[in-house]
């Protein structure tokens, strides 16, 4: 007679780490979100936005390369410019009158955010730079027919 000895068989549970479960899952999350960002900042949300971030963008690059014809054209003829310092710029002509002054200070600003857009009003935030200083700041827009009626 023989006599055999088998070991006793352990069922294995698999194991389940939740930290690395977690870090993929939170990893995926932010490149779905970054991938978001890129992609409403460059190609815009719908159709209301994206006409609100080409008209943003062409207004800033008029500005920037202190193009007076061109900014004039962003904005309606009884267009409001509130400026940071507290000043008002009423109409198209003023505001085009405001190129010698962004000129002569080297201002450039350019767009850093996707353009939100709800009924009229178009919101972003803008970066600058000019000789005097630099910033980011946050900028309101009323757009009315394709231009701009106010910036704050």
């Amino acid at each position: 007679m023989s006599i055999t000895h088998t070991p006793p068989t352990h069922l294995h549970r698999p194991h389940v780490n939740l930290w690395l479960i977690a870090v993929v899952v939170l990893a995926a999350a932010l490149i779905g979100l970054g991938t978001w960002v890129l992609v409403d900042h460059y190609a815009g949300g719908g159709g209301a936005t994206q006409n609100a971030a080409t008209l943003i963008d062409g207004s800033n690059t008029a500005i920037s390369n202190a193009d007076a014809a061109a900014l004039a054209s962003f904005y309606a003829p009884n267009a409001v410019i509130t400026r940071d310092d507290g000043g008002v710029t009423v109409g198209a002509e003023a505001i085009r009158g405001l190129v010698p002054m962004t000129q002569a200070l080297d201002y450039k600003v350019w767009r850093v955010a996707p353009v939100t857009v709800e009924g009229d009003f178009a919101t972003t935030f803008l970066q600058y730079t000019s000789t005097i200083g630099e910033g980011t700041e946050p900028a309101v827009y009323q757009l009315r027919e394709g231009k701009i009626l106010r910036m704050w």
